[in-house]
C-alpha cells in the first residue's frame, strides 16, 4: 500500500495548515466542527423587594446527638433580608438524605406566612426534589405548586454557584453565628438559634449586603414589610389556580417509550394506549403534550398525528397543595372601603374574607 504523500509546501507544518491538508486529502476522517452553544444567561437582577427569592440548602451539618441536619434558607437579594431558615434532621452521618419537596414547600409556606406575601419568582438549583428527575424534564411537584400560586420557578445555571453569592454568604453567616456547641446539640436547639439569628440579622445587624449601606435590612428597606402579593394560609386555596398549572405543563413536549403493557409514563403516572392500537400502528415511541384548554394529555405519533386523549392522573389541588378543599382555614379580617350611593360618602366595612 502506497503511503500518502506528505503535505506540500503550500500547506506548511503549522497546526492550521495540517488541518487544511487533512480536510482536502481525507475529509471522511476529519470530525465535523461542533458549534458551541452560547452559555445560558444569568437571571435578571431584581429591582424590587419580594421580586425574587433564592432558595438553597446547606447539607451535612453534624449535630452532637449523632444526627445530620440540612438548613434550608430563603433570602431576598435586594433587601438583604433572611426570609426563612429551617433545619431538618435528615439521618445519621453514614446515611442521610436530601430534602423532599414537601419539606421545601413547608419552608416556603412558612416564609409566605411570616412576610404575608408571595414573591414573583423563586430561584433554586436543579436538585431532584426541586426539579423532577435527572433524566426527565417533566416539571416536579414543587414547580407545579408554585405555578398554581402564580410564582415562577427559575433555575440557576449548572456549574455557576456565583448566581447565588448572597446565599453562600448567608450560609457562612448562619454557620458562624448560630452553629455553636450549645446550638448544635440537636435539631430543636439549632432551629431556635436560627430563628434568633434571623431576627438579629433582619432588625439589628448593620448589613453590608445588597444596598443596605451598613444598615439593618428592615431599616434600609422598610418596604420588606409591605406585601407585594398578599398571602395568608387561609387564602391559599383561593389563590391557587389549576389553570396556571395546566399552562405550565402546556409549555413542554415529551417523548415516551411504550412499555410491554402498551403504557407510557407521565409524571410517574401510567397511561395506556391499548395493545391493539400499539400493535396495529407498530408504535414504540409516542409524543405527549398537555392541552390546557381541555385539561387533557394528547398522545400522538412522532409525525404529529393525534392518537389518544387522556384526563390527567394525580394532578389536582389536594396532592399539590396538601390542603383539603373541603376544609376552610380561618383567614384574617380585611378592611374594604365601599361607597354608599345614597349618601355619596365612603364607609369602612370590616369583612371576614
Amino acid at each position: 500500500m502506497m503511503p500518502r504523500k506528505a503535505p506540500s509546501v503550500k500547506y506548511g507544518c503549522s497546526t492550521s495548515r495540517l488541518a487544511a491538508f487533512f480536510r482536502e486529502q481525507c475529509p471522511q476522517g476529519v470530525a465535523l466542527r461542533q458549534r458551541h452553544r452560547p452559555p445560558p444567561q444569568p437571571a435578571a437582577t431584581p429591582q424590587q423587594v419580594h421580586e425574587q427569592w433564592p432558595l438553597h440548602s446547606q447539607e451535612g451539618l453534624r449535630l452532637h446527638n449523632q444526627a445530620v441536619a440540612t438548613i434550608c434558607t430563603i433570602r431576598d437579594p435586594l433587601g438583604g433580608a433572611m426570609m426563612a431558615s429551617r433545619a431538618f434532621s435528615v439521618g445519621a452521618p453514614r446515611r442521610w438524605r436530601s430534602l423532599e419537596w414537601i419539606e421545601v414547600r413547608q419552608v416556603l409556606r412558612g416564609a409566605f406566612s411570616d412576610w404575608q406575601t408571595l414573591p414573583d419568582e423563586l430561584q433554586t438549583d436543579h436538585a431532584l426534589g426541586l426539579a423532577g428527575t435527572a433524566s426527565d424534564l417533566f416539571p416536579g411537584q414543587l414547580t407545579l405548586w408554585l405555578a398554581g400560586l402564580g410564582v415562577a420557578q427559575r433555575f440557576m445555571r449548572p456549574g455557576h454557584p456565583t448566581d447565588q453569592p448572597h446565599i453562600a454568604r448567608n450560609h457562612r453567616t448562619l454557620r458562624d453565628w448560630a452553629v455553636d456547641p450549645q446550638s448544635a446539640v440537636d435539631g430543636h436547639h439549632l432551629q431556635q438559634a436560627l430563628e434568633r439569628e434571623r431576627e438579629v440579622h433582619n432588625h439589628l445587624y448593620p448589613s453590608p449586603a445588597s444596598d443596605c449601606g451598613g444598615q439593618p435590612p428592615l431599616t434600609a428597606h422598610p418596604e420588606l414589610l409591605v406585601p407585594r402579593r398578599p398571602y395568608h394560609p387561609g387564602w391559599e386555596l383561593g389563590l391557587f389556580d389549576m389553570h396556571r398549572v395546566y399552562q405550565c405543563l402546556a409549555q413542554y413536549t415529551f417523548e415516551r417509550k411504550i412499555d410491554g403493557k402498551a403504557r407510557v409514563s407521565l409524571g410517574r403516572q401510567a397511561y395506556s394506549l391499548g395493545a391493539r392500537l400499539v400493535r396495529e400502528r407498530g408504535l414504540s415511541t409516542v409524543r405527549a403534550r398537555f392541552d390546557a384548554h381541555t385539561a387533557e394529555w394528547v398522545l400522538s405519533t412522532l409525525d404529529g398525528e393525534d392518537l389518544l386523549r387522556c384526563p390527567p392522573k394525580g394532578l389536582d389541588v389536594r396532592p399539590l397543595t396538601g390542603l383539603d378543599p373541603c376544609v376552610v382555614l380561618p383567614a384574617p379580617a380585611r378592611q374594604l372601603s365601599l361607597p354608599l350611593f345614597e349618601a355619596g360618602r365612603g364607609v369602612r366595612l370590616l369583612l371576614d374574607s
